[in-house]
């Protein structure tokens, strides 16, 4: 119960932050330096995951604070994102940025340590390289069911999966 509480003050705070226009760095510079006092006083701390996407040419800048990896999948090829910072709260600096482009027929899949802390997670690199189908909750009800077999049901699990159709970014103009 305390973690929840936990989670859901971080994601009020930056959805604030956000909501108010600051960019992403300086809202979880923010929100990191928050968590690190009020960890003081709960010993707690929270992982953040967050995409920031441009619907209109595809680039992201994904941030994470301890967070467990995530996936960009096209076609038969995954990418795996990782970070190697602590959870917010726990260190001084911003968290990592990776760059990448969503190209239309693109996913992107973000996922709890329950489904993968990215030491055992072959079998979700397997699945997803060789997922042929377009529908994002069908990809997260497999992921979810396949994290069943593998890890058990000893703690949370959760997937989110995003799916650029083919007709989803406007071809790139000359000006």
């Amino acid at each position: 119960e305390s973690a929840r509480r936990e989670s859901a003050l971080a994601v009020r705070l930056l959805e604030r932050f956000l909501r108010a226009g600051i960019r992403p760095e300086p809202a979880l510079g923010t929100l990191n330096g928050a968590l690190a006092m009020r960890a003081e006083s709960t010993g707690g701390f929270t992982t953040i995951d967050l995409m920031r996407l441009s619907l209109r040419t595809g680039e992201a800048s994904v941030y994470k604070y301890g967070a467990a990896p995530s996936y960009h999948k096209r076609g038969g090829r995954v990418h795996r994102i990782t970070c190697r910072s602590l959870p917010a709260g726990l260190q001084d600096s911003s968290p990592e940025a990776t760059r990448l482009l969503l190209e239309p027929g693109s996913f992107f899949v973000m996922v709890t340590d329950g489904i993968s802390d990215g030491t055992d997670d072959e079998w979700l690199l397997n699945l997803l390289a060789g997922w042929e189908g377009e529908n994002p909750q069908s990809l997260v009800a497999a992921i979810l069911a396949d994290s069943r077999e593998v890890r058990g049901d000893t703690d949370d699990a959760m997937a989110l999966v995003l799916y650029l159709p083919q007709t989803d970014l406007p071809a790139a103009q000359e000006v």
